[in-house]
């Protein structure tokens, strides 16, 4: 964490804000909300997302945390105005449309309108004739990011799978599907012949193929379009220590006001990585030197690391 506000919340909770004003900022006078947290902190928003929310100043607007990466940056997700995650709707069809995923296949996609008109895709590759000459079809909402639905037919849900946290399990690479627009998964089967799926841009560096046998880590409880399962590193071990190449320091301003400063490494790699340190101003070091690295944790493809 880099800074203290930080410990207020918690990934996953929902917290009372108010909508304080609203700021753009250029090149493209991008517009954002400035949110008050009931800790008094100040959040930045990005509007167009939740365009149609109705978002009024001085309007009181139930948030979940959706995310604090590792420089300390909060996502926060507005509560949906209608849709509530795990709940079921009926949705209209607007009809199928095939599409061509990365790997050269061509996928089947069910494209449904949400209550404002935008089109949600559904990938429904195998079924096409269910679904054909439908008006509706009923959804249950499994994740809302951004704004955005991710949706799964109630006839095609997956079943619960008991796993637990910190063992790892393998897993096969079946193939590159398309569960969202523009967001491939790879399709993983584990030795009960239950379906996983795994966001594919997250892993480049793998080199994971289709039919290759991968150990996954269980980090979280199963839930559609979210990050449950975390792959064995192909070169670090968590727990370890490492020496990385320090590649220089980066500061920015939190959402509080306050001016951060974190050591970047790398690799070798076209990758940088952030260390946290509690010394930094005692860090003596130019680019080129190596710090020693404790591996703290692997959180989609992305190393934790703390200076030792």
């Amino acid at each position: 964490m880099t800074s203290a506000h930080l410990y207020f919340f918690e990934e996953g909770q929902e917290y009372e804000f108010t909508v304080h004003s609203r700021l753009k900022f250029p090149p493209e006078d991008e517009k954002f909300l400035v949110l008050i947290s009931p800790f008094n902190t100040r959040h930045l928003l990005k509007e167009k997302p939740f365009e149609n929310y109705h978002l009024a100043i001085g309007r009181q607007l139930k948030c979940r945390i959706d995310k604090i990466n590792c420089t300390g940056k909060i996502f926060l997700e507005p509560e949906h105005p209608y849709y509530k995650e795990h709940a079921v709707y009926d949705f209209p069809v607007k009809g199928l449309e095939r599409i061509t995923n990365s790997g050269g296949i061509i996928e089947l996609m069910l494209v449904v309108e949400d209550c404002w008109g935008k089109t949600v895709y559904i990938n429904i590759e195998g079924e096409g004739q269910v679904y054909a000459g439908e008006q509706t079809v009923r959804c249950r909402v499994d994740r809302i990011k951004k704004g955005k639905l991710y949706l799964t037919p109630v006839n095609n849900m997956q079943y619960a799978v008991a796993y637990e946290p910190g063992l790892e399990y393998v897993f096969r690479i079946h193939r590159i599907v398309t569960l969202a627009e523009d967001e491939e998964y790879f399709e993983l089967i584990d030795e009960s012949a239950n379906v996983h799926y795994l966001r594919k841009k997250y892993y480049t560096d793998y080199h994971f193929d289709i039919g290759d046998s991968i150990k996954c880590r269980f980090v979280a409880q199963p839930a559609a379009f979210r990050h449950y399962l975390e792959p064995v590193h192909p070169r670090y071990k968590i727990g370890e220590q490492y020496d990385f190449l320090y590649s220089g320091n980066e500061t920015y301003v939190n959402e509080s006001g306050e001016e951060i400063k974190k050591i970047m490494v790398t690799d070798g790699s076209e990758k940088d990585f952030f260390v946290s340190c509690d010394d930094f101003a005692k860090l003596q070091i130019e680019p080129g030197s190596t710090i020693r690295c404790l591996l703290k944790n692997i959180k989609m493809g992305r190393l934790v690391l703390e200076c030792v």
